[in-house]
């Protein structure tokens, strides 16, 4: 039986990204350590720092090694 299936990677990267600007109540432009640009989401229960990000701000975020377009935000650095 021939499988189709495709195998990605199941590790995450902890990074620190810098916050660019606000875009939508809970998704911030930001800018990987490379450079390159990522949409990061601020989850339900971290909550708390919509109130106290701002652009330039450093944040701990994890993201997935097949999509790095999207970053979860964990805490501010």
């Amino acid at each position: 039986m021939s499988s189709n299936t495709h195998s990605y990677p199941s590790q995450y990267i902890d990074c620190t990204c810098t916050i660019v600007e606000r875009f939508a109540p809970t998704a911030f432009r930001a800018t990987l350590p490379n450079g390159k640009p990522t949409v990061a989401f601020v989850q339900r229960k971290e909550a708390h720092l919509l109130d106290v990000l701002q652009p330039g701000d450093e944040v701990l975020c994890t993201v997935c090694p097949a999509d790095f377009e999207r970053a979860r935000i964990r805490s501010r650095k």
